[in-house]
């Protein structure tokens, strides 16, 4: 681990504020069966023509987990989507999401194995949506055939790595927190109250039912893992409650659970609190308060986690701390959307949010020339973070391949 980290460090590029970027790598070319090897050429052909420009830059950053010794493990998104009005076409329905170890070297991306999720029986989920009122699936861009609903189907959005070598992750299509077993097989599922998913694995609505009210396609997209792993924080993308009302639409808050791990199978919620974002205005491009979003988490120490805040412009790296922010489990209002709206005055209603120090604007550093800025991992030294994008599959044939970027931050975490 040392000796891949000096490495990177000795080929320090631009100094910025709050770090410097000592590296960055590219995903070659990589066809989609890498991914998925169950797909057929004919399947892939077939992508082609509902819609999908290009086939060989996949994207592997909507997770990020460090294994040490210059390895990680990433993932796939629910594959590759485009915008239709009302939903959203996926031109490659048989996509499996997948889990994705690589490393590092020289400049490249060197994918090592794909790992597609499936149920204990084998069957490969897919990363349809899973009930009404989601996304409405079409097959192609024409965005008038629909596809069905996929009560298994994933869309994941963070990764973290189970004592033993299991896997907890979040998705957003219910939103969910999952557990799945080194080989991939799903275990349990974890969805907010009253969600009904008729799945082929086992399923338990046992998450606050507030996270029912998340912004379609913002659901659960950090996932923060205690190093003993006995502890989990999840928080969703953006604030609850729909844009239509003026109240949420201008809420500037996302709502996080902290939760149990200990036994994967019986996870138990035991905290429940409210994090602030940035005002809009502090980043480089227009910006309102819907654009913002969490975007990726992972555990520091104690009760502080990293939390990648994204919108138009760049991103911000946050050390948020809980150890004296208000468990909204303990009051009677903690479950009321009351608190979520927009001028809320949470210091006279008692109310303490969680600590957020500043650590790196990306904005700031030339070699970020992306916002869409999806996942991040401490490494071991304790100072450096990789930052990885996400691609979106280049659904538009405009979008280049994945990459990943190292920065030192000005000062150790850990």
């Amino acid at each position: 681990m040392r000796r891949f980290i000096s490495l990177a460090l000795g080929a320090g590029l631009a100094l910025g504020q709050g770090g410097q970027v000592v590296g960055v790598y590219t995903l070659p070319p990589t066809p989609i069966r890498t991914l998925n090897p169950h797909l057929t050429q004919a399947d892939v052909e077939s992508s082609l023509k509902a819609g999908w420009p290009v086939s060989d830059r996949p994207a592997l950053g909507s997770s990020l987990a460090y294994l040490g010794q210059g390895r990680f493990v990433g993932s796939t998104d629910r594959g590759p989507n485009g915008d239709c009005p009302g939903g959203k076409y996926f031109p490659l329905p048989g996509f499996t999401p997948s889990l994705l170890f690589f490393r590092l070297e020289g400049k490249e991306i060197r994918l090592e194995k794909s790992l597609p999720l499936h149920n204990l029986g084998g069957r490969r989920v897919s990363g349809l949506p899973n009930l009404p009122g989601e996304d409405v699936p079409f097959a192609n861009k024409e965005c008038r055939e629909r596809l069905p609903l996929d009560p298994d189907g994933l869309d994941v959005e963070d990764i973290a790595i189970a004592p033993g070598g299991g896997f907890w992750l979040v998705e957003e299509n219910s939103p969910s927190l999952l557990y799945a077993t080194p080989q991939g097989a799903i275990v349990m599922r974890y969805v907010p109250q009253g969600v009904r998913l008729n799945a082929s694995y086992p399923v338990r609505d046992s998450l606050p039912a507030i996270l029912r009210q998340r912004r379609n396609n913002r659901g659960l997209e950090n996932l923060a893992l205690s190093g003993d792993g006995k502890t989990a924080w999840i928080i969703l993308q953006s604030p609850i409650g729909p844009t239509s009302n003026p109240a949420f639409d201008q809420s500037l808050v996302a709502r996080a659970v902290r939760l149990d791990v200990s036994n994967p199978v019986q996870a138990r919620v035991t905290g429940m609190y409210l994090v602030p974002f940035s005002d809009p205005k502090d980043y480089p491009k227009p910006n309102r308060p819907r654009d913002m979003k969490y975007s990726a988490a992972t555990w520091v120490k104690d009760e502080q986690i990293l939390l990648l805040e994204r919108a138009e412009g760049g991103a911000r790296v946050y050390l948020v701390d809980f150890a004296r922010a208000t468990n909204l489990l303990s009051r009677p209002d903690g479950s009321s959307s009351e608190l979520d709206k927009a001028g809320v005055d949470y210091a006279s209603l008692g109310i303490h949010l969680p600590e957020r120090r500043l650590l790196l604007e990306t904005w700031r550093l030339p070699e970020f020339d992306t916002d869409k800025l999806e996942d991040l991992a401490l490494l071991e030294d304790g100072q450096t973070l990789a930052i990885v994008d996400d691609n979106d599959f280049a659904i538009t044939g405009k979008e280049g391949p994945s990459r990943l970027w190292l920065v030192r931050l000005a000062q150790k975490l850990r």
